[in-house]
C-alpha cells in the first residue's frame, strides 16, 4: 500500500485560507486512513494535529525563509519523500524532481494568479504559472475545493473534468453562536469594539475588495444613520494602506482595523456582528462565509466566483465591482429585521452541508478509487 506524504509547508502561525485547510482536512485524513502518513512542515510551523502513527518532518528552515523553503520544496522534497508515495500538495506547490513511483495529487484552491495577476508580485506570478505548466504534465489527477474552481481548472488549464475531484472546505466544528454577555463584553474590551458593528474577516489582498466595501459602508452610513461601525479583522496585505483607503471616507472614525484575531475569539467576534460583509472579487471557496453562518450572522457576499455555490440561499448577493450594489444590499439587511432573521436560520441549514470530517472521508474514497492499494 502506498504511503501518503503531505506537503504542509504552507501551514504557518496565524494561518488563514490554505493553512486552515491543510490543518483541518489533512489532519483528519491522517486519523482515518490505514495508509502510513508523513507531513512535511516548516521549522516554525505550529503543532500539527495528526494520528499517533503519523510521521511529522520539520525542515531546518522557517516559513519566512522563503527562498530556502522554496528550493527545498522544488528540488529536495520529492526525491527525499516521494518514492512509492502519494504526494498531496496545494495549488502549484509541487516538487519538480519526483520519482516515477510517486503519485502526484495537487489540491487546487483557486486560479487567481491567472484571473487577477495584478494583485500579486510579478516574480511570484511568473513562478507560479511555470509551476502550473509542470503540474498539468505531471499530476496523476487533481483535487479542487469547489465546483467553481474545478470549472476554472478546465477553462484556464485545459484539465479534463474527469481528472478533477471536488473536496470542499468547511468551518471549524467548534463554531457556534455565542450568547454569554460576559464573553461578549470581554471580546469588546479586548479588541476595543463598538456596540454595533458590521464585520469583514480576511487579509487585505487587493482581491478582497476592501476599498469598494469601505466606500459602500460609507454610503450606507449616510442612508441608515451613523450608529453602525465597520470592523475589519485580519492581517495586512500587499498593496494596502489604511491611510490611503480612509483618506476620502466621511465616516472614517467608524472603521476599525483590529488585525489578526485569535481562533478562540472568532465565535464571539462573528456572533456579536449584525452583518458579515464579504464582497470579494474572487474566491476559490470562501470559508469565512460558512464560519459566519455557523454563528448565526446574516451574510452579504458577492454574486460571482464560488460564493453563490458556497453561501447557497442564505445570503444577500451584490456585484462586488459596484459600490452602489454593495450599499443597497447592506441597507436591505440593516432595515429589514425579518430578512436578517430569515438569513440566520437559513445560514445554519446551509453551513451543515459542509464538514471537514466528511471531506476527509471523501478524500480517502477518492485515493482508494484512483490509486487503490
Amino acid at each position: 500500500m502506498k504511503s501518503v506524504t503531505v506537503n504542509a509547508l504552507q501551514f504557518k502561525k496565524n494561518s488563514s485560507g490554505i493553512g486552515v485547510m491543510i490543518r483541518e482536512l489533512f489532519s483528519r485524513y491522517t486519523m482515518l486512513t490505514a495508509r502510513h502518513c508523513r507531513v512535511i512542515l516548516s521549522g516554525d510551523s505550529p503543532e500539527f494535529p495528526a494520528s499517533p502513527g503519523t510521521e511529522l518532518v520539520r525542515i531546518p528552515w522557517t516559513y519566512r525563509q522563503n527562498v530556502r523553503r522554496i528550493l527545498f520544496q522544488t528540488f529536495a522534497l520529492g526525491r527525499r519523500y516521494g518514492k512509492d508515495s502519494i504526494l498531496l500538495t496545494t495549488d502549484s506547490k509541487a516538487p519538480f524532481l519526483l520519482p516515477r513511483s510517486c503519485t502526484l495529487v495537487p489540491l487546487i484552491t483557486d486560479l487567481a494568479v491567472f484571473r487577477m495577476p495584478e494583485v500579486y508580485q510579478r516574480s511570484r506570478t511568473v513562478w507560479w504559472r511555470l509551476q502550473y505548466r509542470y503540474l498539468c504534465r505531471r499530476a496523476d489527477f487533481f483535487l479542487s475545493i469547489s465546483e467553481f474552481t474545478k470549472s476554472e481548472m478546465t477553462k484556464l488549464l485545459g484539465i479534463p473534468p474527469e481528472k478533477i475531484h471536488v473536496v470542499p472546505c468547511a468551518g471549524p466544528e467548534s463554531l457556534a453562536p455565542v450568547e454569554d454577555p460576559e464573553q461578549l463584553r470581554c471580546l469588546r474590551e479586548k479588541y476595543r469594539l463598538p456596540d454595533r458593528y458590521l464585520l469583514f474577516v480576511g487579509n487585505a489582498n487587493p482581491r478582497k475588495n476592501l476599498m469598494r466595501m469601505i466606500r459602500a459602508f460609507d454610503l450606507a452610513a449616510e442612508r441608515v444613520g451613523a450608529d453602525h461601525h465597520l470592523v475589519v479583522a485580519g492581517g495586512q496585505g500587499w498593496k494596502f494602506s489604511e491611510d490611503e483607503v480612509l483618506r476620502e471616507i466621511r465616516h472614517r472614525d467608524q472603521i476599525h482595523f483590529i488585525g489578526f484575531v485569535e481562533d478562540e475569539d472568532m465565535p464571539a467576534l462573528y456572533s456579536a456582528a449584525e452583518v458579515f460583509l464579504f464582497p470579494t472579487l474572487y474566491e476559490g471557496f470562501g470559508i469565512p462565509v460558512i464560519e459566519a453562518q455557523m454563528c448565526g450572522t446574516p451574510v452579504l457576499t458577492s454574486n460571482c466566483s464560488s460564493l453563490p455555490e458556497v453561501a447557497g440561499d442564505a445570503a444577500v448577493y451584490a456585484d462586488p465591482r459596484n459600490e452602489e450594489s454593495i450599499c443597497e444590499g447592506l441597507v436591505r439587511l440593516l432595515e429589514d429585521p425579518q430578512l436578517a432573521a430569515k438569513l440566520r436560520q437559513k445560514g445554519f441549514e446551509n453551513a451543515r452541508r459542509f464538514s471537514w470530517q466528511c471531506s476527509a472521508e471523501l478524500l480517502e474514497k477518492i485515493l482508494q478509487r484512483e490509486v487503490g492499494q
